[in-house]
């Protein structure tokens, strides 16, 4: 035991917790002693200093870290077992304290003003040194009182956060992101456009959307860089997104092959206007669409339709009327865009659906939506209930193979859940319709009720928003039942699609079939 007497304003020593008695002007309320911190202080006991003040021969009175002293007792079992556990104290000296002292060094120790504990990613940082130092995980998370999946995350997550990502958070002056968060910007440490993208996104709460956006995007980068060889490989000329096809342009699937069948790529490959592009709406990454650049000044027409006949007018008639045609449809650089988001959205909130549907409790208004649905029985579930997708959608979100054996045993606020789960399905099977996000008459027209999948997503959408969903900008657009404006091309630059044989960009395919 160290010598107690004071000779200085303030002396290390080592007590034993039977020495120490606690204030009774301590203004704490609420100790708070949380597992991790009970766990690391039985692991690595008391490292920081208790501060107390000498009452007499053997004794003192706490007067800093309560919270320390009871989470150390809390270590033992028996009182003589706590009385006997050593910790490190500061003593002050009683002459040199004023009335009233005690209770301005309690608000100076624990006011958040005062105090900042670490961010999330210096805790990281920290922890990842330790390993770094060579200390095992394991030991790790037993020094800190943290499991050993926390310490793994959070070491990750430090060694994929790299300067670049570190100076944009500094630069945006974010230091509150959980680790799960960090660990999303460490997946695109190597893009800083993208990081800039979901920080923005973080700011704007739709940090889930631009996430999924993000990750579909490296993915069809990654598909697209391994198609362009192979079409390469096979003469295909390849239109990228900004080279526009001219106004002429028909996808194979709407012209006449040989042989009376549908045009396949096969049979269209030796034809001069033949080309690929990205496709609209890729059921895979890096999937592509067939074009014949001028179906008519190469003989293809569409099915079930003969070629014009060589004398009146008809002939010089038919390119007007298909130019007319083409500048009510937009480009397909927007679609692209716009199903791309739309399918993002889908991913990032079917995900969102599922953590809710996994909760223990359900939010208020779930049973009076739940109810209503039911009793007016709107189109989504009328059609989809008995859907056989719609039975491995709800599979999907509940997370059970057997969801109406899990009902047998599950709570009243579980039952809630599983049957939310069931209309989720339903709304989002009728939501599958990828041009639901599009108000353009070309996707009226080839959309069955389109306006009315429309309605039904504004309902299903506008109710997820009231319970905490945070809509995308393609899914706040449904809800207004505006156009959707992200990606949309300037009005300036006329009206979408609106390019003639005539401008260098329309013509840039037709002149390498020139050259070929």
């Amino acid at each position: 035991m160290s010598d107690t007497t004071t000779t200085t304003p303030m002396q290390r020593v080592t007590l034993q917790l039977g020495q120490i008695r606690v204030n009774e002007n301590n203004v704490r309320q609420d100790l708070n002693l949380d597992e991790k911190f009970r766990k690391s202080v039985a692991a690595n006991g008391v490292k920081v200093p208790v501060v107390v003040l000498p009452l007499g021969e053997d004794t003192y009175e706490l007067k800093m870290g309560h919270r320390r002293y009871f989470a150390a007792r809390a270590t033992k079992e028996t009182e003589a077992e706590q009385d006997a556990i050593e910790v490190p104290a500061y003593v002050l000296d009683p002459s040199l304290r004023e009335a009233g002292e005690d209770f301005i060094d309690q608000l100076i120790e624990n006011d958040d003003n005062y105090r900042r504990g670490l961010t999330e990613l210096e805790q990281a940082d920290a922890l990842f040194g330790a390993v770094g130092a060579g200390m095992k995980q394991a030991r790790v998370a037993e020094l800190t009182g943290r499991s050993r999946r926390d310490v793994s995350q959070a070491v990750k997550t430090a060694k994929s956060v790299g300067e670049r990502t570190r100076s944009a958070l500094a630069e945006a002056g974010t230091y509150d992101l959980d680790l799960e968060v960090l660990g999303v910007l460490g997946e695109f440490d190597d893009d800083p456009a993208a990081v800039d993208r979901l920080l923005d996104a973080h700011a704007k709460g739709r940090f889930e959307f631009q996430v999924q956006w993000e990750r579909d995007d490296r993915e069809e980068q990654r598909a697209r860089a391994e198609v362009r060889p192979q079409l390469t490989a096979a003469g295909v000329r390849l239109a990228e997104d900004g080279d526009t096809l001219p106004t002429t342009a028909e996808p194979l699937s709407e012209l006449e092959g040989p042989d009376g069948e549908p045009m396949t790529t096969e049979a269209h490959a030796e034809c001069p206007g033949h080309v690929a592009t990205w496709a609209e709406n890729p059921r895979e990454p890096g999937e592509v669409d067939y074009f014949c650049t001028d179906p008519e000044r190469f003989d293809h027409y569409p099915p079930q339709e003969d070629a014009p006949e060589t004398d009146g007018d008809q002939v010089e008639e038919q390119p007007q009327a298909t130019g007319e045609a083409k500048p009510s449809e937009p480009s397909r650089e927007y679609v692209k865009a716009g199903n791309k988001a739309y399918r993002a959205a889908e991913k990032a909130r079917q995900t969102w659906l599922k953590d809710l549907i996994g909760r223990k409790t359900a939010p208020k208004p779930l049973a009076a939506f739940i109810t209503g649905q039911l009793l007016a029985c709107p189109k989504p579930v009328a059609q989809w209930v008995g859907d056989a997708g719609r039975r491995d959608l709800v599979k999907e979100l509940t997370g059970y193979d057997q969801p109406a054996e899990r009902a047998a045993t599950a709570t009243p606020a579980k039952l809630t859940l599983l049957n939310f789960a069931v209309l989720a399905a339903t709304f989002e099977k009728r939501m599958g319709e990828a041009r639901t996000w599009r108000t353009d008459s070309t996707a009226r027209s080839a959309v069955y009720e389109l306006p009315e999948i429309r309605e039904d997503a504004r309902t299903w959408l506008s109710f997820l928003a009231e319970i905490g969903y945070p809509l995308s900008s393609v899914e706040q657009a449904i809800v207004d039942d505006e156009p959707y404006q992200e990606g949309e091309p300037d009005a300036a630059d006329g009206q979408a699609g609106e390019v003639t044989p005539d401008e260098p960009d329309a013509v840039s395919v037709e002149d390498s079939e020139d050259a070929s």
